[in-house]
């Protein structure tokens, strides 16, 4: 029972009602009041642990956000570039493709620029971190010739353009009609191949051969 947790679980428990809370409401309609109860806890003991709804939301990425980039990591330890880029698809559509994954990627695309210290934070912490350590696996792909040469940070800001949008559009734009055509599972298997595709390197034509110097 809430009433009978034990003092040392109570942050998490605040976290975690707090992600939702944020997720479904965005900052500023998110209430203490509401991540009380869903935590139960009253609306003072948050304060016990937290000094402020901001500082709430900074905790919530640093404690259950971030440490997916850690998870990424630790999924790119062996295999190709193609098969590490792969994980980190499926890895990212996991956390993702739910109701809670779009109603957190709204919160960031349209709301967070209006919080410029918090939006800067959640840079630093989240994005910033997952472009560099994707931006590696495919510089170590290049340098192997198993992914075609292109600019790395360009090549990841295309690759999680076609991931996010197709969370957001499975799961809040047009939910019930994709859903009719296609699984979340198809949708995944759709991205992996259409992103290993575009990054694999591309094979001379027919017949083409290289002139001896």
């Amino acid at each position: 029972p809430r009433w009978r947790r034990l003092p040392e679980e109570r942050p998490k428990q605040i976290l975690l009602s707090a992600i939702d809370v944020f997720a479904e409401h965005g900052i500023a309609g998110a209430k203490l009041e509401e991540i009380a109860v869903r935590a139960g806890v009253s609306k003072g003991t948050i304060y016990l642990y937290f000094n402020s709804k901001e500082e709430l939301f900074r905790e919530v990425v640093r404690q259950l956000l971030a440490p997916s980039i850690a998870e990424f990591e630790r999924l790119m330890a062996d295999g190709t570039s193609l098969d590490q880029v792969e994980r980190y698809l499926r890895n990212a559509w996991a956390h993702l493709a739910h109701s809670r994954g779009a109603a957190w990627l709204r919160l960031v695309t349209l709301e967070l620029h209006k919080y410029p210290d918090l939006a800067a934070f959640y840079f630093e912490e989240v994005i910033s971190k997952s472009n560099r350590a994707l931006s590696e696996v495919l510089q170590r792909g290049m340098d192997r010739g198993e992914v075609r040469r292109a600019d790395p940070a360009a090549t990841v800001s295309m690759i999680k353009s076609v991931l996010l949008m197709q969370v957001m559009w499975t799961q809040s734009v047009h939910p019930a009609a994709l859903s009719a055509h296609f699984s979340t599972e198809q949708v995944i298997d759709q991205i992996v191949e259409f992103v290993l595709q575009a990054i694999r390197p591309t094979a001379p034509p027919a017949g083409a051969h290289q002139v001896s110097r």
